[in-house]
């Protein structure tokens, strides 16, 4: 091989490697949030552990389509599955609120007012999804929402 073979083999090494290292996309968290990003319907889907008051554990999960209202509302209708006995048809309703950095929290109740989750938020994708958790003591529930 010649030194001008080996110096451009040398010249394409640095240029693939140079390739592999190049700076990625940087993700940013979202500002600006209100609860007006949340409006429509989502698709619902929370699922994890609980207590019971005897110490016992229990297990949650639950689906459905819940409608925001762009107001700090909402209601909907889910499929309840807790320790392997379902409910269909479940109505809830409750408020959300939402932080200028895209946090926030909801909290759900019962068609008979009893509190079914209180959860924090985060929104992602300009309000299309949002990543939930359980802030309730004794409570280990988390969930995700999808715009539909």
């Amino acid at each position: 091989m010649t030194k001008k073979t080996i110096a451009v083999f040398a010249l394409v090494d640095v240029a693939v490697l140079i390739g592999k290292f190049t700076v990625q996309p940087v993700a940013r968290a979202q500002s600006g949030c209100t609860v007006a990003n949340l409006k429509g319907a989502y698709g619902l889907a929370i699922n994890g552990f609980f207590y019971y008051q005897d110490g016992t554990q229990g297990v949650y999960a639950s689906a459905g389509l819940a409608n925001a209202d762009g107001n700090g509302g909402i209601s909907g209708t889910d499929t309840v599955n807790i320790d392997g006995s379902p409910t269909r048809g479940r109505q809830f309703n409750g408020t959300y609120s939402i932080n200028n950095d895209c946090t926030g929290t909801v909290s759900l109740k019962d068609a008979q007012g009893k509190a079914i989750v209180n959860m924090d938020l985060v929104i992602a994708n300009g309000g299309k999804e949002m990543a939930l958790v359980d802030y309730d003591s004794d409570v280990i529930l988390n969930g995700i929402a999808k715009f539909q």
